[in-house]
């Protein structure tokens, strides 16, 4: 849907129902004053309207404004931003780069008062898309370039064409750290730079253990303080607060900085920076407080950068040093509320979780594929894959009424419905060796026996998979494997990044070398994807990057 924020003369601005001025400040005659002790207060308002009961924060804090829309904030300011979980059926401005502007920075001392206020713009948001994007990763003029032809005129076209609003989250690395101070010196800036080309949504950014800051020595700081607070000083500073929320019809987004830095301050050594899967006391009491406000049947949707599970479904262990690290310590705040999605990246694959029972607490988590593939690598070459196969691309959310009604990952530049890969085994004869290693699953040399590889990146438990072979329904097999298709590529081009095994993989054995199959794939939404698959199918590059394009 294209979003018309039309500017109107002074004169006719009392003829709005709500301000679209990015810096709304009321007269100082309004008789909005601080509270005792309140170093930050303001209102909030859509128009003339004071909004009552707006979470505000300054990320320790948690308060609601009044029937005023008033807020006061007893706040040291650490921080140095004051932000608002922006209620359902209103949106904030965005910035030049695209991103909501949901937070303010603050300039005064940390004793002294601060007037901070909002201006909130009127959304039907009954039904929306979310677009959900995972390891962007620019690191480089040229990848930038690559997301700006690609990336962007695909995300741009769909937000302007759709007859629902468009939204968009991050999924964190969006930058590369070690890539702020060397080569092309590319840092978050230039990622913002990048995503100006980006109209028709406003985009909440999640952080990634490549977003912070690798100069420091993060790890003596976590040890002695319980934070690695330093390391995230230019993220704030450009991208606002690392732990957050929102509401978008009916929904409670939560984005969380689930990454603990532990650098020890150099820059040089591309591969010496490390991390930890964990979040600070002071964002999880932040959380705690934050998920007070928020209604128990209220679907949730958290979003974070590194998985609480594995591509294999099984539980990703936490640091023994480190805090809130544990599947257990991570989920318990939300373990009240009746509806909560994890949507996780990190791993550059793409995988699902289905129904892990926590004490009665089913956790579900999404891990999404990677915008930029296998860092961009394959896309050179006429492909964007990701290590175990799946396309590089996003994830679109269809929302209506609270309720999430289809979750589909897209490739970018893929057509519609392309959710599924097949092979013929018989012209498969990988036998290479840069790719000797990689045994599992039965890819590499020959094999006649007229089996048929479905490789489905988005899989989950809850699909139907039907394969037949004219009227008869064919056994198909679930295996671990890798992506024949990533393994060609790595014998036939440029790319270096190894591969990753998938569990998603399947098979099923037809009864000659010719015969035609018909597949259909129907996901947990009703969602129905089929392929007449015409047999013997050539095993090239050229045979699915044909069939690849949209």
């Amino acid at each position: 849907m294209k979003r018309f924020l039309i500017s109107l003369a002074v004169g006719l601005s009392t003829l709005v129902a709500c301000s679209e001025k990015i810096d709304y400040q009321p007269p100082v005659s309004d008789g909005v004053v601080p509270s005792p002790n309140a170093t930050i207060y303001g209102v909030v308002k859509c128009g003339d309207q004071p909004l009552k009961g707006v979470a505000v924060s300054d990320g320790v804090n948690v308060v609601l404004t009044n029937s005023n829309g008033v807020y006061n904030l007893n706040s040291k300011k650490k921080n140095a931003l004051v932000f608002i979980s922006v209620p359902s059926g209103y949106e904030v401005p965005t910035s030049t780069s695209g991103a909501a502007q949901f937070y303010k920075g603050l300039k005064n001392r940390a004793s002294e008062p601060e007037r901070v206020d909002f201006a909130l713009i009127k959304q039907n948001q009954d039904s929306y898309k979310m677009i959900v994007m995972g390891d962007i990763h620019l690191y480089t003029n040229s990848t930038a370039r690559l997301f700006r032809e690609s990336f962007i005129p695909e995300i741009n076209k769909y937000a302007t064409e759709s007859p629902v609003p468009v939204y968009g989250m991050t999924l964190g690395d969006m930058s590369w750290d070690w890539y702020w101070y060397h080569d092309d010196n590319f840092g978050i800036e230039q990622y913002l730079d990048a995503m100006k080309g980006l109209k028709g949504l406003p985009v909440y950014n999640t952080v990634g253990n490549h977003d912070h800051d690798m100069k420091f020595n993060s790890k003596v700081e976590f040890l002695s303080t319980g934070e690695d607070w330093t390391c995230m000083k230019k993220y704030r500073s450009l991208q606002g607060p690392t732990c957050f929320s929102y509401n978008i019809g009916g929904v409670h987004y939560v984005s969380l900085d689930n990454v603990i830095t532990i650098d020890t301050g150099g820059t040089t050594d591309k591969d010496s920076r490390g991390y930890w899967r964990g979040i600070t006391e002071t964002d999880m009491n932040w959380l705690k407080k934050d998920l007070s406000f928020v209604d128990r049947e209220t679907p949730i949707v958290v979003s974070m950068h590194i998985p609480l599970f594995n591509w294999k479904s099984q539980v990703n262990a936490g640091n023994d040093e480190s805090v809130n690290s544990t599947i257990e310590e991570i989920t318990a705040p939300f373990s009240p509320f009746e509806k909560v999605i994890f949507i996780t990246a990190h791993t550059h694959q793409c995988y699902n979780t289905v129904d892990y029972d926590i004490d009665d607490f089913s956790v579900t988590e999404w891990n999404n594929g990677a915008v930029c593939g296998n860092f961009w690598g394959s896309t050179f070459n006429g492909l964007n894959l990701c290590t175990e196969g799946t396309p590089g691309g996003y994830r679109i959310l269809s929302v209506d009424n609270g309720k999430i009604t289809s979750s589909v990952y897209k490739g970018t530049t893929k057509k519609n419905g392309y959710v599924f890969r097949t092979y013929d085994r018989n012209k498969m004869n990988l036998s290479n060796e840069s790719i000797a290693g990689y045994t599992t699953g039965g890819v590499l040399g020959e094999d006649n026996n007229n089996w048929v590889y479905i490789r489905i990146w988005d899989y989950k438990p809850t699909w139907k998979i039907v394969v037949k072979e004219g009227k008869k329904e064919l056994q198909c097999m679930k295996f671990e494997s890798y992506d024949p298709l990533y393994l060609l590529m790595l014998t036939t081009t440029n790319t270096k990044t190894a591969p990753s095994r998938t569990a998603n993989m399947f098979k099923v054995q037809a009864s000659s070398a010719t015969s035609e199959l018909t597949i259909s794939i129907t996901d947990d939404y009703g969602n129905v994807y089929t392929e007449t698959m015409k047999r013997p199918k050539d095993f090239t590059l050229d045979t699915y990057i044909a069939e690849y394009t949209e």
